[in-house]
């Protein structure tokens, strides 16, 4: 057996979560988005997450660990991300 650092299982988990993701955008068109300043959480429907308690505890834990940083921009990472979407569509 492998031994994996975490920064490869964090990488597989989020390539897991993006499959998940991608795999209920396929069966229905819609997710729950909850966008604060540079942060993105998406998540696919479901019976077993309470999607509003989700969002308010992770609005709450952003807020308690970054303050009102949580909320600003960052320009620089939004560019990146729109020149990288552009080479790929």
């Amino acid at each position: 057996m492998t031994d994996l650092s975490s920064e490869d299982m964090a990488d597989m988990a989020g390539e897991l979560m993006a499959a998940k993701v991608e795999a209920a955008k396929s069966q229905s068109s819609m997710t729950h988005l909850l966008k604060m300043g540079s942060f993105h959480m998406e998540i696919v429907p479901s019976s077993d997450i309470d999607v509003e308690k989700l969002f308010k505890e992770t609005i709450a834990d952003l807020y308690t660990k970054f303050g009102e940083e949580v909320l600003k921009i960052n320009m620089t990472d939004i560019i990146k991300q729109q020149e990288s979407r552009n080479m790929h569509g």
